[in-house]
Parts: C-alpha cells; structure tokens; sequence
C-alpha cells in the first residue's frame, strides 16, 4: 500500500480518537459537575437543618471531603476504560465493516517495490487497482466510522450540568443562610465558637408553712399557708383531694414577697372532710410540694337541749316542756329536768353552773349555790336534772370513749323569778272613824299576788262580841 494511503488511514484513526476523547472527557466531567454542586449543596442545608457547632461542622467537612473523593476517583476510573473503549471500536469495525478489514488486509500484502518491479503471478496493474481500491473504501466509509461515538449524549449532560451548578450557584447567592454555612464547610478550623457562660441557677424550691399534717375539729376554718425560695411566680395553684378520687383547684393570693422569694396562702372557712393536699406551679418547671394530710375529728358537742319544767305547787302553773332551747326563766323552786342530745356517743358529762348573776348586771352571789350535776349517759343521749334557787349560767362538759372533751362549750343563762309577798291594800274606808250605833260601815280591801291569791281573809270583832272571819275568795259577796 503506498504511503498517502497509510497516512490517509493514520489520520482518520487518530480523528476519530480525539473526537471520542473529548466527548467522553466533556460528558463525564459533566457529570461530576452535577455531583459536586448537588454534594455542596446537601452538605450545606444539612449544616443549617442540623445547626451544628464546630465539632459537628468538622466531621461534616470530612464526610463533605470523603464524597468529593469518591466522585473523582470515579471520575478517574472512567477516564482509564477509554482505552478499553479504543478496542471496541476495533471491534465494531471488524464486526459491522467485514469489508473494509479485509481490503486493508489484502493491500497490505503488496508493497510500493512490487508496484514498481512488479511480483510473481501479479501484475503490476493489479496491485495499484487494489490499493486505489482500499483507499477509496476508506474514504467511503470513514463516517459509518465515526458514529461508533454519537455526540447527542455529551453534550445533554454539559447543558444539564451547565443548568443544575447555575441553580445551585443562584440559590447561594439568594440565600444568606446557604452562603453562610458553605462558608463554615470551607475550612471548619478557622471557625470561632462563643464562649457560652454557664448560669446556673439555684434550685426553685417549695414549702408548706402551715398546717402540714395536721388533725382538727370537723368545721373549723384552716389557713394553708406556702412558700417559694428562689423564685416570685404570681399565682400557685392549691390542689385538694377531699374523696379519694378526684382533684380541685384553687388559686393561692400572694400575701407578701422579696427579691427572690413569696408566701402565699388560702383560706378554708369550714372543712367538712379529711382532705388531703399539696401546692403546685410551674416555674422553668412543674414544681410540687409534698402532700399533705388534714384529718378531722368530732369533739363531744351539744345539739340539741330540751327543757321539762316542773313548776312549784304555788304558782298553780302546768308543767311543761321546751324543745331545743337551753336558756330558761321560770319561777324559784322549779325542777328542770335536762334531756341532751350530743353530735356522738359520749362516755360522761357534766352539767357545770357559773356564779349568780341578775339581769340588771347586779351581783347577787359571789359564790354559785349550784352544784354541778353529773348527767346520766345512754348513748348520744345525757339526762339530768336541778332545782332553779337563783339566776345563773350553766354549760355542758362532755368526753367521748376517745378522752376528747368539749372545747368552748356554749353558755346558757337561768332567769329565776323570785316569789313576791302579796299586797294588800284597804281603800275604804282607809281611816279611823266614828260611827252611830247601828251604822254600817263599808269596807273595800284589794289584794294581789304575781302568781294569785290562796287565801283572802277579813277578821273584825265588835266591843262585847266575838271576832267575826270573812273569807273573800269563798265569799258569794
């Protein structure tokens, strides 16, 4: 074959070579294009989604460096298979171009000497015929050739890459925020954390003053009183359980407080059940108190007096009975006769009087002529009895089987009325006088009583006969 065609052959080859250097070089640096602004951009937004310090920054800039060099050592990877791309273009000419190997076979078999001097059994005519021949088939054919490497592809990926870094880019030029933590992922050594000040601050702690476990008298008031160190919330709540089962709330008012400290209270005019407790509020915190237990008690206590009077004989009045009262007025010598109905059943008690007094608050007796009376017990029931001599005060003592004893029992007042004498007065004549024999002379005599008269009697005599008895009450006149 002559040297034009070799070099012709020579040319189309090392053409064909570089076109389909340059087309995997710009479709794969494309590609790695799109990774590394894809990788920085992930890397960013995890930084911002993650807020990360200077540690964690760091281990993301190695994670970030790790990444970029596995895109390039694959990008190297490829860049090394070109050559074993070179031999399947080989390939395909040899599969798709049967025709054009072998004419480049067979004119390789004659050289330009044998053009010239001519080879054994060959003519010269014939050689130079085969070697126009298997140049112009390649000539023909150097197309087919060359699309064994399409340029559509490479060029997809260099738009697509030129689009997707031009996005990336933009959004970091847009975005502080973006900018800012590629920026810290550049070079994380250099970064400079504040310094944090740590405060710590003292424990928030909680106190129930008053009355904490206690145990009190059924219906008596109590004052919950608490306190709060180290901090001033405006309201704590009072939490109170009363059934066993459920919880009300009430709001604590603030009585007084300081810099760093108040005390609060609530209170609770009657409690009618054991109750149990504790103070609650939430400061950094929900904070707690203990809780607390208020047991109550029922104290020996009166609930109901009645009164049966027996009324002496001279006041002619009818016996009788006062329900539920304990305060009397009646007549001197009356029995009174006590029926008590306690709250509980109660093992003794006592009727105990107070020094006499009037109601015109003058002193009648420094010492009460009363004796205390120890009344009989059935029960919640206690009866006795005494005979009203003289104004004075009474009260009920009264234990229970538990040795409590009443406290603060009520005062009741007796009213003894006194047995005034009767009056008697004599309205005519009501003088001496002198009269003639036979003369009559009227008498009118009153009398009166504060509870009425038994006996109304007139005796008179006349000189020289016997004293004469006139009975005004049987008396028809």
């Amino acid at each position: 074959m002559s040297s034009s065609t070799f070099e012709s052959l020579r040319t189309t080859l090392k053409n064909l070579r570089r076109r389909r250097r340059n087309l995997f070089i710009l479709k794969h640096g494309s590609l790695f294009a799109i990774a590394a602004a894809l990788l920085v951009l992930l890397i960013s937004a995890i930084s911002i989604w993650m807020d990360l310090d200077k540690a964690g920054t760091t281990f993301l800039f190695i994670l970030a460096l790790a990444g970029f060099g596995a895109l390039f050592w694959r990008l190297v990877w490829l860049l090394n298979r070109r050559h074993s791309d070179d031999r399947r273009l080989a390939h395909y000419v040899e599969d798709h171009i049967p025709d054009l190997e072998q004419r480049l076979i067979t004119s390789l078999e004659f050289s330009e000497e044998d053009l010239i001097q001519g080879k054994a059994g060959v003519s010269q005519q014939f050689i130079r015929q085969l070697w126009l021949d298997a140049q112009e088939h390649v000539q023909q054919q150097q197309y087919e050739v060359e699309t064994v490497t399409p340029a559509r592809g490479s060029w997809v990926s260099f738009a697509s890459a030129i689009t997707i870094v031009g996005v990336v880019a933009g959004l970091f030029v847009t975005s502080d925020l973006l900018l800012s933590a590629f920026s810290r992922l550049i070079w994380p050594f250099s970064i400079e954390e504040p310094v944090q000040v740590v405060v710590v601050l003292p424990d928030i702690q909680i106190s129930v003053d008053e009355p904490g476990n206690i145990e009190m008298q059924r219906g008596d008031g109590v004052t919950i009183s608490a306190r709060v160190t180290n901090a001033v919330p405006d309201t704590i709540n009072l939490r109170l359980q009363d059934d066993n089962v459920n919880w009300r709330d009430v709001s604590m008012s603030r009585d007084r407080s300081g810099n760093e400290s108040a005390t609060y209270s609530y209170f609770i005019p009657a409690l009618q059940e054991d109750t149990t407790y504790y103070v609650t509020f939430t400061e950094r915190s929900e904070r707690s108190s203990p809780q607390y237990q208020i047991n109550l008690f029922d104290l020996p206590r009166v609930e109901q007096i009645d009164l049966a009077f027996d009324y002496p004989e001279y006041t002619g009045i009818e016996d009788m009975v006062e329900e539920d009262s304990g305060d009397m007025i009646v007549p001197e010598g009356t029995r009174v006769d006590l029926t008590i109905t306690f709250n509980k059943a109660i093992a003794s008690a006592n009727v105990e009087f107070d020094e006499s007094y009037s109601t015109d608050e003058e002193l009648v007796n420094a010492i009460a002529n009363y004796e205390d009376v120890e009344l009989s017990i059935d029960g919640v029931i206690g009866s006795g009895s005494f005979i009203v001599n003289q104004d004075g005060v009474y009260r009920i003592q009264a234990s229970d089987f538990a040795d409590l004893e009443s406290q603060n029992p009520f005062d009741y007042f007796i009213r003894a009325i006194e047995d005034a004498p009767p009056e008697l007065a004599l309205q005519r004549s009501g003088r001496d006088q002198d009269v003639m024999p036979l003369e009559e002379v009227m008498l009118q005599v009153s009398a009166s009583d504060d509870y009425g008269l038994s006996e109304f009697k007139l005796n008179y005599s006349v000189i020289g006969s016997d004293e004469v008895e006139v009975d005004f009450l049987g008396a028809t006149n």
